[in-house]
C-alpha cells in the first residue's frame, strides 16, 4: 500500500510539472506568434533603386505652415537632401526627371503612434502610403535593429521608439505583465532607476507610461527621466488631471484619455444622463485644453480608433469590409485564444459580448455612439485652445491597418474641426517639430521625405491619398512599384493565414 502511494505521489510530482512547463511553452508560443514574425518578409530591395540626384519639375509645392501651394516650383533632391528650391533650368547628367506639371509635392507624412510588433512587411506599407515616419509607441529589441537598418540603406520609414510601456506591479502579477506585455516592470526608486538608465543606454527615445502606474512610480519615473534627458510619453496613469498637468509627461497618447478621465470624473451614466454628461463634458473639455496648453503638453490623437469603437462591438463586419485587411499581417488578425488580441469576429477584444438583455445592449449603443461624440468635442476644444495635435492612428489595434489608416486618421481630424490645412500640419511640421528632426517641410537642407499627388489636398483631405510618387532618403517608388509592393505583401500574408478573410475582402 506504501509503495502504491509512494508511486501515485511520484506520477503526480513528474507529470504535473511537466504539463506545467507545457502550458507554458505552448502559451509563450502564441503570445510570440501574434507578434506576425512568422509572415515572409518580402524583398523591396529588387523593386526600389536609390537616385543619386532626383529633379521634380514644375509642381505645386506645399508652404512651410501648410496653409497653401506655391506654384510651378522646381526641387532638387540630392544623396537624400533637399539642396534647391525656385524654378530651375539647369539638369545635372545623371539626374531622374520627374515631371510635377498640375500636381501637388507635400512633406512625407507621419504617423505619431504605431505599434509595429515583429511585422517587418508593415514599414513597407507606411512607405506606399507616403508615411516616411513613424513613431512606435511601444519599442522593442528588433525596432532598434530595424532603425539601425534603415538609418544604412533608406529603405524603411524613419523611426523614434518608445520604450516598452511601464507597469509598477510587483511579485508575480509583475511578472506576468513582463511576460504578457512585453513591459518594464518596477516597484521601486532603485529598480526604476536601472530601467529607464538602461533604456536610454539601448537607444530608445521616449519612456512609454501606461495606465496603471501608481502615483508615486509615476513621480519616480518623471524625475529619473529628467535626469537621463529622455521623455516620458503615453498614457495618463492613475492620477486626476490636475496632479498630471504639472507632473513634467511631454504628450497625452490618445485624445480618448481625456475623454474617458471626464467620464470618470462626471459619475454618472451618460447613456442615461446622455443631455447632462454633454453639457457637461463641453465645459470641461475647454478647461482640459486650456490647461494642457498652460503645460504644453502634445496630444496626438488616434480620433478614428475611438470613432470605430461602435462599429467593432455591434457590426465588426462591417468594419472589416471597409478596411485593407488583406494587407494586415495574417497572425496579428487571427489572435490567440489566450485571451482576444485579433481582430475577426469571436476573436476581437472589442466586439460586443455582454448582457443580451435587449435594454442593457441599447444602452452600450447610446455609450459608444456618445463616447465618439465626446472625442470630437475634445479634438475640437484642444483646436481652439491652439494644444499641439499630432496625427497618429494606434496602427495594428484592431481594423487600424498600418499605412492606409492614416489617411482615415487625417479625414477624421477634418470631422472633428480641423481645416484641412491644420491637418496636414499635424502629420507633416507638427510632429517634426516634437521630435526634432529636419522632416515636416519642403524646405532647403531638409531631408528629402516627400509625396507627389495628383489632387490637392487643402481642397479635400482624401486626396492625401492620390500618391504618384513617394520618396525617402535616397529612394524613391511610383504607382506601379507601389501596386508591386503590395500585391508582394498580400501574396506574403496569404501564405501565412490560417483562416480565409475572403468575405471581409472589397
Amino acid at each position: 500500500m506504501k509503495k502504491l502511494l509512494f508511486r501515485r505521489i511520484l506520477y503526480v510530482s513528474i507529470i504535473l510539472p511537466g504539463i506545467f512547463i507545457g502550458v507554458f511553452i505552448w502559451a509563450d508560443n502564441e503570445l510570440n506568434k501574434v507578434l506576425g514574425k512568422s509572415t515572409k518578409v518580402i524583398d523591396i530591395s529588387s523593386i526600389v533603386k536609390p537616385s543619386e540626384i532626383i529633379h521634380v519639375k514644375n509642381a505645386n509645392i506645399l508652404s512651410e505652415d501648410c496653409s497653401h501651394f506655391i506654384k510651378n516650383q522646381d526641387v532638387i533632391i540630392e544623396n537624400g537632401k533637399i539642396i534647391r528650391l525656385g524654378e530651375i533650368q539647369l539638369v545635372e547628367k545623371k539626374t531622374v526627371i520627374i515631371d510635377g506639371t498640375d500636381k501637388y509635392l507635400i512633406p512625407g507624412l507621419i504617423d505619431s503612434h504605431v505599434h509595429l510588433k515583429e511585422s517587418k512587411n508593415d514599414l513597407f506599407l507606411y512607405l506606399v502610403n507616403g508615411v516616411t515616419s513613424v513613431r512606435e509607441m511601444a519599442g522593442r529589441p528588433i525596432s532598434l535593429k530595424w532603425r539601425k537598418s534603415i538609418q544604412k540603406n533608406g529603405i524603411g520609414p524613419r523611426m523614434f521608439i518608445a520604450s516598452p510601456p511601464i507597469f509598477s506591479e510587483s511579485g508575480l502579477t509583475g511578472y506576468y505583465y513582463r511576460w504578457t506585455r512585453q513591459s518594464i516592470n518596477y516597484s521601486t526608486k532603485n529598480d526604476a532607476e536601472k530601467e529607464i538608465k538602461k533604456k536610454k543606454v539601448q537607444g530608445y527615445d521616449a519612456v512609454k507610461m501606461y495606465g496603471f502606474v501608481n502615483p508615486e512610480i509615476f513621480k519616480t519615473t518623471i524625475n529619473i527621466a529628467k535626469k537621463y534627458n529622455i521623455p516620458v510619453i503615453g498614457h495618463i496613469p492613475l492620477v486626476n488631471l490636475d496632479a498630471f498637468y504639472t507632473s513634467g509627461q511631454k504628450e497625452v497618447a490618445h485624445v480618448e484619455e481625456l475623454t474617458v478621465k471626464t467620464i470618470d470624473d462626471f459619475g454618472k451614466s451618460i447613456s442615461k444622463n446622455q443631455k447632462e454628461f454633454l453639457n457637461y463634458f463641453k465645459t470641461r473639455s475647454v478647461q482640459i485644453a486650456k490647461k494642457l496648453k498652460e503645460n504644453n503638453i502634445s496630444v496626438t490623437s488616434t480620433i478614428w480608433l475611438g470613432e470605430s469603437f461602435l462599429n467593432q462591438r455591434f457590426d465588426l463586419k462591417l468594419k472589416l469590409k471597409e478596411i485593407e485587411l488583406k494587407y494586415v499581417n495574417p497572425k496579428i488578425i487571427e489572435g490567440t485564444p489566450l485571451y482576444k488580441l485579433g481582430w475577426l469576429p469571436t476573436r476581437n477584444g472589442y466586439e460586443y459580448d455582454g448582457d443580451e438583455n435587449p435594454e442593457a445592449k441599447k444602452l452600450s449603443l447610446i455609450y459608444w455612439k456618445i463616447y465618439a461624440e465626446a472625442i470630437h468635442i475634445m479634438t475640437k476644444a484642444l483646436v481652439d485652445s491652439k494644444v499641439t495635435i499630432m496625427a497618429g492612428t494606434d496602427a495594428n489595434v484592431a481594423t487600424v491597418v498600418p499605412g492606409f489608416s492614416l489617411h482615415d486618421e487625417l479625414q477624421s481630424l477634418s470631422k472633428s474641426g480641423m481645416t484641412n490645412s491644420q491637418v496636414l500640419y499635424s502629420a507633416t511640421v507638427e510632429p517634426s517639430n516634437w521630435m526634432k528632426r529636419n522632416t515636416g517641410k519642403i524646405k532647403v537642407g531638409y531631408n528629402s521625405d516627400l509625396v507627389l499627388l495628383s489632387k490637392n489636398p487643402l481642397e479635400d483631405i482624401k486626396n492625401t491619398k492620390t500618391i504618384e510618387y513617394v520618396f525617402f532618403d535616397k529612394n524613391m517608388i511610383d504607382k506601379v512599384q507601389i501596386a508591386i509592393i503590395l500585391k508582394a505583401i498580400e501574396e506574403a500574408n496569404n501564405e501565412n493565414r490560417n483562416i480565409k478573410i475572403d468575405e471581409y475582402i472589397k
